[in-house]
């Protein structure tokens, strides 16, 4: 399982100033599921994720990764490069992926029609769609997204979710999503974390039960009320 337990994370400015960007965060993710950090603009969801690819060592506290394979993370801007197709993105960072597995994937997220465009050529959202792909053709063990739906209209962004939603049921990979929006978090997510303001720390754990598309909408309002009463709680204090 993936492990997260941070006792804080601090960060020094351009003008020499101190940051303290990260409290104590601690929690775990069983192997294949899917976890939500979900909190306030700017309360450190991103940092968090950064210290979780490893991207930044300079932490206070333990992260361990799942055991074996390769990590994936899909950042906020999908960095395509621009003189590649959409193919030969994929391929350039996963050169071993066989023809039938890139066309299963493409075909997964409405992209095959796609392969030979470039990336000025796509809308964002396809844009971001390629970069889910080129992720998933990594096969990783754990795959980190960084605001995936954020940008897009609430349409495009519903299908999104949908195409992620089944992939993830297709092929369990342990994931991390960081989302400001809470129906993607409860739609998508095995268990949420709840974070405070910055810095932030956890608030609460919220498991919730599969099937996640077939929940009923007071089950995702009880759920909602629940982050809500947590997010309250955090920032009144007891």
């Amino acid at each position: 399982m993936l492990e997260v337990r941070i006792t804080g994370k601090t960060y020094v400015s351009g003008a020499g100033q101190r940051h303290h960007a990260l409290g104590a965060v601690q929690f775990t993710l069983a192997r294949g599921h899917v976890g939500a950090l979900v909190g306030p603009s700017g309360c450190g969801k991103t940092t968090l994720l950064r210290l979780i690819a490893g991207l930044d060592p300079a932490f206070e506290g333990e992260i361990r990764p799942p055991a074996s394979g390769p990590l994936a993370l899909v950042f906020q801007e999908p960095r395509l490069l621009p003189w590649r197709n959409v193919e030969e993105n994929i391929r350039i960072a996963a050169p071993d992926i066989t023809e039938a597995e890139l066309a299963a994937l493409l075909e997964a997220l409405s992209l095959s029609a796609h392969r030979r465009h470039f990336p000025g050529e796509l809308s964002l959202g396809l844009a971001r769609r390629v970069a889910l792909v080129r992720a998933l053709a990594l096969h990783p063990e754990l795959l980190l997204l960084d605001e995936p739906f954020a940008s897009l209209d609430k349409a495009m962004a519903d299908r999104l979710l949908a195409e992620i939603s089944m992939l993830v049921e297709a092929r369990p990979v342990t994931t991390v999503l960081v989302t400001h929006d809470l129906e993607t978090a409860i739609r998508l997510a095995d268990r949420i974390f709840v974070l405070s303001p910055r810095p932030a720390t956890l608030l609460a754990t919220i498991d919730i039960a599969a099937p996640r598309q077939r929940m009923s909408l007071d089950a995702l309002e009880r759920i909602r009320g629940q982050i809500i009463e947590a997010q309250h709680l955090g920032a009144t204090g007891p």
